[in-house]
């Protein structure tokens, strides 16, 4: 805490700014319970290491438990199954999952990027933008955001859906089959991209898709959780409303925190995190993303074409707006 205390001051007398110091706000009766918050183990969940590194869940009498896992899909069964009360995921997975149960909500986005999922070539003069993309081998995960993500652009620049040949990889396939050359392109999200420009002994393509696609990641929890643990709700994005002040605060500290915490280099964290825009944030926005990724799903029937979801419904304001609130008396 004196460390955090120092690098606050510090931030504060090089700008000039009044900070809103987290220990500007009143004490919190502690809530005896414990509460799991499912994580994804990657830079996007740096709101979430940094407010258990700062004690901040503590501040707000907090118990707060973080189960580190490979992937939204993993932290969202975790939820499902019981064994956690919260869990971090992409909005792909929020609308997937939306088709098959309606027994979890939405309480906040809390990271956003247009750059996360990339397209990238180690042939920069055959594949120089989307258009010269006719017949090219494209590496991608079937029914993931990697695949929306390529047929989303390829709407964008009106080509049909067949302009490219589909090859179905594993994430962890991807990379390799583009160095051997098995794959001409791979739509593929971060760290594979800074591993190819890491692995790639020639230059490298990075196809213009900036702001093409948006992605965020979602704090999510069960629908009776959400009406039974309202106070810790609002406390819980309390916590990562400070942590995020934190963090833009003072990136690059907080870059070096998370790089140690998930055994990444500062290099290859570096890489991606310029591309995160780190807040809190519920609205139109998120059920506009949920909505688009839906009609691609449907239409390529990779969910029951017999459901409706009403994404607004997937979405549960009040934690939200209790936070909102309390901040403004800050």
């Amino acid at each position: 805490m004196i460390r955090l205390a120092l690098i606050l001051t510090g931030f504060i007398l090089a700008t000039g700014v009044i900070y809103k110091s987290v220990f500007a706000t009143a004490n919190f009766p502690i809530i005896p319970h414990t509460y799991r918050i499912a994580v994804s183990s990657t830079p996007l969940s740096a709101p979430f290491f940094v407010a258990e590194q700062q004690g901040l869940f503590k501040k707000f009498g907090l118990n707060i438990e973080l189960q580190l896992l490979n992937g939204g899909v993993k932290c969202f069964e975790q939820m499902i199954a019981g064994d956690a009360e919260f869990a971090t995921a992409s909005e792909t997975v929020v609308m997937f999952n939306s088709f098959f149960r309606d027994d979890f909500t939405v309480l906040t986005s809390f990271v956003e990027s247009d750059n996360d999922v990339k397209l990238l070539s180690l042939n920069p003069d055959k594949y120089p933008n989307i258009a010269n993309l006719k017949g090219a081998r494209v590496g991608m995960i079937k029914s993931s955001a990697s695949e929306f993500f390529i047929d989303n652009t390829l709407i964008l620049h009106s080509k049909s859906l067949d302009f490219i040949d589909r090859v179905y990889l594993s994430a962890s396939e991807l990379v390799p089959a583009l160095l051997a050359g098995k794959v001409d392109i791979i739509s593929a999200w971060e760290p594979l991209g800074y591993q190819v420009s890491q692995l790639a002994t020639g230059p490298i393509q990075v196809l213009s898709t900036k702001g093409l696609y948006s992605l965020s990641f979602n704090l999510i929890t069960k629908k009776n959780l959400a009406k039974k643990n309202v106070e810790a709700n609002a406390r819980i994005l309390q916590a990562l409303s400070e942590a995020i002040d934190l963090i833009n605060a003072a990136p690059e500290q907080y870059q070096q925190d998370v790089s140690q915490l998930l055994q990444v280099s500062q290099s290859e964290l570096s890489y991606s995190w310029r591309d995160y825009v780190f807040r809190l944030s519920l609205g139109n926005s998120l059920v506009s993303n949920l909505q688009t990724q839906a009609r691609w799903a449907l239409q390529n029937r990779l969910v029951p074409g017999d459901v409706t979801v009403d994404f607004r419904n997937v979405i549960h304001t009040q934690a939200f707006e209790d936070m909102s609130r309390q901040r403004s008396l800050w």
